[in-house]
């Protein structure tokens, strides 16, 4: 079967029956206990996290909220992460660290808000200081794309010892809007993908990405993104605390210098 091409992908990745983080965590994890608030300005419904089981084995979940339907994209800003929900993504990723729990976020999100309420309150502050404790942490940390991530505001939650991503699901520096605008203003025709790697298999050919999860069949979606986890937790679960942080520098340095 050939390769959708970018538009079929946006599609199917902005469809209301994408797999959700919340429908995720409740087939993947057990006694899952939420956590609220950044402890500064309140709570981001956009961000699910907390703590739960994870084959046993105690992690901590981040997970963003983009909605299903009009009032659910409503109350969570469509997935556009406000400062207090990179906050509170920070603040749970210190408990992480502290009590020895692997970080596994799960990404499908527009961006970060660019409301004047974020903004105010230190927007790009908070998503550089997630960034940067991300690619500190010294536990296991995987981010894996179940629909689009772009710009920082997804960056902040992928800075990972791997990234795993579904096939159809996209991470770029920015939208496929905002690059198809930049390249009309250029008097470019051709797919946005052309000029910026974004989908799977681009990102996987740099070393972007780990691991690509095929979506079909469907039915046994949630078991392959359940082994591919496990997989991946293994690989890294020998590896102390420096050596994880090792790991990370020296997986993004290798895009850098390949790109």
């Amino acid at each position: 079967m050939p390769e959708k091409n970018l538009e079929e992908k946006i599609n199917l990745v902005r469809s209301p029956k994408r797999l959700t983080a919340h429908q995720l965590t409740s087939q993947l994890v057990t006694d899952f206990f939420e956590i609220h608030g950044d402890r500064q300005l309140g709570d981001d419904p956009a961000v699910t996290t907390g703590i739960g089981l994870f084959h046993q084995r105690p992690i901590t979940i981040i997970g963003i909220n983009r909605g299903t339907n009009i009032e659910q994209r409503r109350e969570v800003n469509g997935g556009a992460v406000r400062v207090t929900g990179y906050r509170k993504a920070l603040r749970v990723i210190k408990a992480a660290e502290k009590f020895n729990r692997p970080v596994i976020s799960f990404i499908n999100m527009p961006g970060a808000d660019a409301s004047v309420f974020s903004e105010q309150h230190g927007q790009s502050e908070a998503i550089a200081d997630l960034i940067a404790k991300m690619g500190q942490l010294k536990v296991i940390n995987i981010a894996l794309f179940l629909g689009e991530g772009h710009s920082g505001g997804a960056l902040a939650f992928s800075n990972a010892n791997a990234i795993l991503m579904l096939e159809n699901a996209l991470f770029s520096v920015a939208s496929p809007e905002a690059v198809q605008a930049i390249l009309k203003n250029r008097d470019e025709t051709r797919d946005a993908s052309e000029f910026l790697p974004m989908t799977a298999q681009q990102l996987k050919k740099i070393g972007l990405t780990d691991s690509i999860i095929s979506e079909t069949p469907a039915g046994s979606l949630v078991q392959r993104i359940d082994d591919e986890l496990m997989k991946t937790m293994k690989r890294f679960e020998k590896l102390d605390g420096e050596q994880l942080r090792q790991q990370r520098r020296v997986k993004f340095e290798k895009v850098l210098k390949l790109n």
